[in-house]
């Protein structure tokens, strides 16, 4: 079974045979990350890097990276889930738009991510698919345990 992650959301499984999936990736981010020793898997999209971009709407919210960010790092912890045995995987801020204003939500979505792994010290172990000139997807495969990163007709899959 596929669970689509739109855009502003997250979405963690734990022990379930399912492929979590983000929605097309442009100037937005989606970070994945699998913990094989608890068997929790989890994505988060966003598009809008910073809290004061939090949209109310009748059918729910739409968070920034920020407030994603925030309530990964609790449910994570609350969890006493080790970030160092995680594998964890950034993908999109894709740059195949040339726009002045794409351009420097590319750059202030990436800087919202690299800042939270730098805090958590986990930026040099992170698979790193950005700025790419195509929109990408990401999947979390709970089934075989690895991400897959779809680029036009390509897939690529890291463990």
């Amino acid at each position: 079974m596929i669970i689509l992650v739109s855009r502003g959301s997250y979405e963690i499984i734990e022990k379930k045979p399912f492929i979590l999936r983000s929605e097309p990736l442009g100037a937005g981010i989606a970070i994945g990350f699998i913990n094989r020793e608890k068997e929790l898997f989890g994505l988060l999209s966003y598009l809008f890097p910073y809290r004061e971009a939090d949209i109310n709407l009748d059918e729910g919210t739409i968070y920034s990276g920020e407030s994603l960010l925030g309530f990964l790092q609790n449910e994570l912890e609350k969890g006493k889930i080790d970030f160092e045995r995680t594998s964890w995987i950034l993908v999109g801020a894709s740059c195949f738009k040339k726009e002045a204003n794409i351009l420097d939500l590319t750059e202030k979505n990436l800087k919202v991510a690299e800042a939270w792994f730098k805090r958590n010290n986990l930026w040099e172990r992170v698979i790193k698919r950005v700025k790419e000139p195509h929109p990408l997807f990401l999947e979390v495969n709970a089934k075989e345990s690895i991400f897959e990163v779809k680029i036009q007709n390509k897939v690529e899959r890291y463990e």
